[in-house]
């Protein structure tokens, strides 16, 4: 059988801005979200399974300062809306 990978989301934590000055393409100008990510791997076959990790993602409102804005749409739903909601 092969090994599935669940992810959730542990927690979201959403960061101020840490220059509200900037201009209005730098990511100082906005805030800024953290994801920690659970990971449960499983294999129903395999007896040492399932095995747990975390994961942390940063993600700010542009890929760079100046640059596109960053995708987020692989994102968890509720990171999706938090995003959309801070950012927009």
């Amino acid at each position: 059988m092969a090994i599935t990978n669940v992810r959730t989301v542990q927690r979201i934590e959403v960061y101020p801005a840490a220059d509200t000055s900037a201009a209005d393409t730098a990511n100082a100008k906005h805030e800024t979200v953290m994801v920690v990510y659970n990971h449960t791997f499983d294999d129903s076959e395999d007896a040492s399974l399932p095995v747990g990790t975390t994961a942390t993602k940063h993600l700010s409102k542009f890929v760079e300062d100046g640059g596109a804005a960053t995708d987020y749409s692989t994102e968890d739903a509720l990171v999706r809306t938090v995003c959309a909601a801070i950012w927009a």
